[in-house]
């Protein structure tokens, strides 16, 4: 049925209702290429020469990259929205425009201060960014490197993020505090922890090791502070495979060397190390 609904009617059908969503034309006919593809194995307007996947491909391509005028237009919309919100000078690079959800995403990066940046985000008209986030995990990250660096000799790597509430954000904007300093107004915040280690976690050690997390979410329960704690356990001959880090949002590639896991959701529910068992996963 549906194939045999002209081309121009069914786009004029399909443009009408992805205006109505809001999507730019671009998307609107990057959607209708789609479409095409799925409905039919070959369309009408498209030339004989090209099949519908060549077409489409060659569309898409053309379709993905925005004109130089509007990622100007992006990218000063962007360091204004940041400068009202933060009321500091930034600039921003590495724009990319998604345009299966008619979004964008973009590096942003504060004039006065190098050596770091932060993502911020275009979608749906309205701005988001992670400065906040990256600031306080920042402070975190010096904070707890001299900890977690004494306390597990077979330490691989390890990461920290901080995430406070929208209203937190809202609220320090335009005068972030230090994670210290905003531990002691609020407890609207998460810090969550993750290390990597090259033991492989036994009956005979496994007391040992208990005992370092212990310490961590010790001096974490002492300071009064909200975090979520993972600490994961490999065979040493993940070194010699050639791994210097592990990628943690790409667990599953680590899985051959894995020998187990502790996973703390909540620390402030540890009191003795007995507790600590009951969240150790092999």
């Amino acid at each position: 049925m549906l194939k045999t609904i002209p081309l121009f009617l069914l786009g004029g059908l399909l443009n009408g209702s992805f205006l109505y969503r809001g999507m730019n034309m671009r998307t609107v006919f990057a959607w209708t290429l789609i479409i095409c593809l799925l409905l039919s194995s070959g369309c009408s307007l498209l030339t004989p020469e090209k099949s519908v996947v060549d077409k489409l491909l060659e569309e898409m391509e053309n379709l993905s990259e925005p004109s130089e005028d509007e990622k100007q237009q992006v990218k000063q919309e962007a360091e204004q929205y940041l400068k009202e919100r933060y009321g500091e000078e930034f600039y921003v690079d590495d724009l990319h425009y998604i345009w299966q959800t008619d979004s964008w995403d973009m590096r942003g990066h504060l004039k006065s201060e190098k050596g770091w940046d932060f993502w911020v985000f275009k979608d749906d008209g309205q701005f988001e960014d992670t400065y906040f986030s990256n600031r306080l995990s920042r402070d975190a990250q010096k904070e707890f490197k001299p900890i977690i660096e004494k306390t597990f000799d077979s330490l691989i790597n390890w990461e920290t993020s901080v995430i406070a509430e929208d209203e937190v954000e809202d609220q320090y904007a335009k005068s972030i505090p230090s994670y210290q300093e905003l531990r002691k107004e609020t407890q609207k915040y998460q810090q969550i922890i993750t290390i990597a280690l090259a033991t492989s976690l036994t009956e005979k050690n496994q007391e040992q090791e208990i005992e370092e997390v212990y310490r961590l979410v010790s001096y974490l329960n002492q300071n009064n502070i909200r975090a979520e704690l993972d600490v994961l356990y490999y065979d040493p001959a993940i070194k010699k495979s050639g791994v210097k880090e592990v990628d943690f949002t790409r667990r599953t590639e680590y899985t051959e060397y894995s020998t187990g896991l502790i996973e703390i959701a909540d620390v402030s529910e540890i009191k003795a190390k007995k507790d600590i068992k009951k969240n150790l996963i092999k």
